[in-house]
């Protein structure tokens, strides 16, 4: 067991397992602070008493739409305080939230809901177009609430204004820490995109200040990261609630925007991307670069620039951290204590190993997986949805398989290394190869295919597309990629396609993808960035 030496983190206890469920963290805030705004966008703020009777408001509609406790229901919202209202609403309730990415489409979009087992739908009017256009594969889905204009035909789909799910208000659920709160998607790497199930426990853990220290009662939390993924929902908004402080939800990031954000919102906290970093880095200099009240950022990962990226901006604390949907926030830095190449320690809670494929442990200095355990119950995923085998493939050995690979350094400190399996990670989503392949070869004019990651100069990965295309086929990479464009999101659809005669392989035909990643996009290879 990796026991690293370095400093103490500075956790506090954690309260009971009991107390760490939605409805206990909105009760100790209407305790306390029942005025205070808990959540603010572009049009509105809610005080935490507002929040509350708003959301349980909105679970007396889906108790009228028939929605039972431990049901699922999907939101496929953008970021506003409605969704933070209907989050709540199901959280509160003991309901289970699908958080749907908003750029989801085909058959991707067709897999969350179908294996979701949801029957309601909660989604913005501008994502109404993406779920008609796979109604006739859905299984299970029977309604939408639509926020926003109301669709002239939702075919066999029924449908309901969001302004007309309000109904009488649903008492708050006496939940325990061990049912669900949300199945959350996390791409495949070698298959379909995986819906994690989470605990309330589960979620509490990842996102507490607790373990920061990042957020307090009087800070305002700034949250640009999409409220779908944990980074937004969680390390945003629900860090924000469990501090009893001020989540200010906006729609996007915007690099040329974002210091007139923070002075507008006296924004004191954010998570940002290192990527969303580097943007902010390269904008021109201004005299007032420092003049803003944002004191602390967790970032992820740390950019090689940080020492003059604090000092041009006048933060003084910068951490950092790993965690994935499935294994919880389990090494992390202390406040103020990040560094570039490096992630953090261990948490006091959670065993954590590097192993070898065989899963023995590596020696300091070696790269290996990353290993975890909790030593608390409930506190990581409660598997896969719907996907056993899965399940316990992950959890082989009595360990979560992280599939990251990382090494230690002398002081004990992580650093990562690469992905063990062919995950890619593009503008701050987790991207599975495998889903971008197959839509690849729907094309019929392609033979054989490989994704890789590509080298960055934002910190995370761009795609390579490695084509064979089929004998006599006329298809050229431009004509690829526009076949692409509307198969799957935007930040899905290969940047690099690079047409070749044939891949390298081994001796089994297995595709040598780590050859591909080496060569990268070598002269030649189309590059979607390049105006033609």
């Amino acid at each position: 067991m990796t026991d690293a030496p370095g400093p103490a983190l500075p956790c506090r206890p954690l309260p009971p397992l009991a107390a760490r469920t939605l409805p206990a963290v909105m009760a100790r805030a209407l305790a306390t602070c029942p005025d205070r705004i808990a959540v603010q966008d572009t049009t509105r703020a809610l005080s935490y008493a507002a929040l509350q009777a708003e959301a349980l408001a909105l679970a007396g509609g889906l108790a009228r739409l028939g929605v039972a406790r431990q049901e699922a229901v999907l939101l496929m919202l953008d970021n506003h305080a409605d969704y933070v209202a209907c989050w709540l609403a199901l959280g509160l309730t003991a309901r289970v939230e699908v958080p749907v990415n908003t750029a989801y489409v085909g058959t991707i979009l067709a897999h969350v809901i179908n294996t979701s087992g949801a029957r309601v739908m909660v989604l913005d009017a501008a994502h109404v177009p993406a779920v008609l256009a796979v109604a006739d594969a859905l299984t299970h889905l029977t309604m939408l609430v639509v926020r926003g204009d109301m669709p002239a035909d939702t075919g066999r789909l029924g449908a309901l204004p969001y302004a007309a799910l309000p109904d009488t208000p649903q008492p708050v659920a006496d939940v325990a820490p061990q049912e669900l709160m949300a199945i959350m998607y996390t791409s495949g790497t070698t298959g379909l995109s995986k819906g994690v199930r989470i605990t309330h426990a589960h979620a509490y853990g990842y996102c507490t200040p607790d373990l920061y220290g990042a957020c307090g009662p009087g800070d305002v939390s700034l949250v640009l990261l999409p409220l779908f993924h944990i980074g937004g929902q969680w390390k945003g908004v629900y860090n924000a609630l469990i501090a009893q402080a001020t989540a200010v939800v906006l729609p996007r990031f915007s690099a040329s925007r974002f210091w007139e954000d923070v002075r507008q919102y006296r924004v004191t906290y954010t998570m940002l991307l290192g990527a969303m970093v580097e943007f902010l880095d390269r904008q021109p200099a201004r005299p007032d670069d420092a003049d803003h009240s944002l004191r602390r950022i967790v970032m992820v990962p740390v950019i090689a620039e940080l020492d003059s990226f604090k000092a041009r901006f006048g933060i003084p604390t910068v951490s950092t951290g790993y965690g994935s949907t499935e294994a919880s926030l389990v090494i992390l830095s202390p406040m103020g204590g990040a560094e570039p190449g490096r992630i953090g320690w261990p948490r006091p809670d959670f065993e954590v190993r590097l192993v070898d494929a065989d899963d023995n442990e590596v020696p300091r200095g070696t790269a290996g997986e990353l290993v975890v355990r909790p030593r608390e119950p409930w506190v990581m995923m409660a598997g896969y949805h719907g996907m056993p085998e899965a399940t316990a493939e992950a959890w082989r050995n009595l360990w979560f398989h992280t599939g990251d690979m990382m090494r230690q350094d002398d002081r004990g400190m992580f650093a990562f290394v690469d992905r063990a399996k062919d995950a890619l990670r593009r503008r701050g989503e987790n991207i599975s190869s495998f889903e971008v392949e197959r839509e690849i070869y729907a094309h019929p004019q392609v033979r054989e295919c490989a994704v890789v990651a590509a080298a960055s100069d934002a910190t995370e990965d761009d795609i390579l597309a490695c084509v064979v295309l089929a004998p006599g086929a006329t298809l050229d990479a431009p004509a690829l990629h526009a076949f692409l464009q509307g198969r799957m999101p935007r930040f899905m659809v290969p940047r690099y396609i690079r047409l070749m005669d044939s891949l390298p392989k081994t001796p089994t035909e297995k595709i040598r993808k780590q050859a591909l990643r080496a060569e990268g996009p070598v002269p030649g290879t189309f590059d979607a960035e390049i105006p033609r």
